[in-house]
């Protein structure tokens, strides 16, 4: 049980220092969404990346370090993703929110069959479990590189 404790402890620790991060950032000039895709790639590809090795070790301890740095990331999305919908609209910023969470919870609706399907085809938990994720980490990168934006739109 102690295993389960690191993540959200480090996930809480990343979270108190990006939000000044993100903002000494725009400070010196960087662009809003500059700003949002970089904090946006590193929420997502810190997990994909510690998914990836955890999968490819056989050490509990090892495992549970990976992944608490790699979940730990995750926060990152505080300045990116979630800082987002305010940028683009302060007026609508709520139901953007609830928007993007409703796309962002198809992957696990999606994930939870295919893991067990993967994991019947496979007989292998690690590339079971991590795959699905990775894969859909990596592809909200593209998705949110290609097509994010933080600037203020005309309906908003």
């Amino acid at each position: 049980s102690l295993f389960t404790l690191p993540p959200p402890l480090g996930s809480g620790l990343v979270a108190s220092a990006v939000g000044p991060l993100a903002d000494n950032l725009l400070e010196r000039g960087w662009e809003v969404s500059r700003v949002r895709k970089t904090a946006q790639a590193i929420a997502f590809l810190g997990p994909a990346s510690a998914m990836t090795g955890a999968a490819a070790i056989d050490d509990p301890t090892l495992t549970v370090g990976l992944l608490t740095v790699g979940l730990s990331l995750a926060s990152f999305s505080y300045a990116g993703l979630y800082c987002n919908h305010q940028d683009m609209s302060p007026r609508y910023s709520s139901i953007l929110l609830g928007i993007t969470n409703t796309v962002g919870a198809l992957p696990g609706v999606i994930g939870v069959p295919l893991t067990g399907y993967l994991l019947e085809m496979t007989d292998n938990w690690e590339l079971s479990m991590f795959l699905p994720a990775v894969f859909f980490y990596v592809t909200g990168v593209g998705v949110f590189t290609k097509w994010g934006r933080a600037e203020k739109q005309s309906w908003g």
